[in-house]
């Protein structure tokens, strides 16, 4: 997927130190405003004002709040996946799920960035390049995960990996959303995004794989409790 730029209609000459050390400034703050207090009070004033940044310098520099917003969120969200290692096998439905689950655990410690993902993925006014960047940190590892079982003839014939992958992104965003809007709970949350995650691949993937994904279901419908797996270690910088 190509980067998500700062600014679409400034040309790469537009990059002076100056308009760089800016960038960085704005971005930094954004971070931390989200964090801080989500999207509902945030402005671009205010931001400004943060980063010691005049508005026009701003929208020269990101051309708009939204995708200032996206590549905040995905530097974090790159950070993250940088620096965790996990330690159940990355082609395994083991690791796919203790991926999942340990991704969407963390959204509980970071609920305004959860909230500013959803608020600018389900918005109509939201561009094609903002909306695909944000798309694909859902369904990004999903995607190398999927083409590795196709390569192994563990998908269906009729099952395109990237068309899956975009499938469990929009489930995923969807109960992330109810999440956030609070139409489901804290304790549903994890279970609901586990088990609409087999359900889905249950169709999609060949007996080897389905079956696995039942036994799991059949376990946690038995005992309601979610696997457990080795909890992922951050790794050092």
């Amino acid at each position: 997927m190509p980067a998500l730029v700062a600014n679409p209609n400034k040309s790469l000459s537009y990059s002076s130190e100056q308009i760089i050390e800016r960038r960085r400034r704005l971005l930094s703050e954004a971070r931390a405003m989200i964090a801080e207090g989500g999207l509902e009070n945030f402005s671009i004033r205010k931001l400004c004002e943060r980063a010691d940044v005049a508005q026009r310098t701003f929208y020269n520099a990101y051309d708009s709040k939204d995708r200032l917003i996206a590549l905040a969120i995905r530097e974090a969200y790159d950070e993250y996946q940088r620096f965790v290692s996990y330690r159940t096998d990355p082609t395994s439905i083991e690791g796919a799920i203790d991926r999942t689950l340990s991704t969407n655990r963390r959204n509980f410690k970071v609920r305004n960035y959860t909230k500013a993902i959803v608020s600018i993925y389900f918005s109509p006014g939201t561009s094609k390049d903002i909306w695909t960047t944000i798309q694909d940190m859902a369904q990004g590892g999903w995607r190398d995960w999927l083409q590795h079982l196709k390569s192994q003839g563990h998908l269906k014939g009729w099952a395109d990996p990237a068309r899956v992958a975009s499938e469990l992104a929009n489930l995923q965003y969807s109960l992330i959303n109810d999440w956030c809007l609070e139409r489901i709970s804290d304790e549903e949350y994890l279970p609901s995004i586990f088990t609409a995650t087999l359900t889905l691949l249950i169709g999609a993937t060949t007996e080897e794989i389905s079956v696995q994904a039942e036994k799991m279901l059949h376990a946690f419908h038995e005992t309601g409790k979610l696997p457990e797996f080795p909890k992922p270690v951050g790794r050092g910088v």
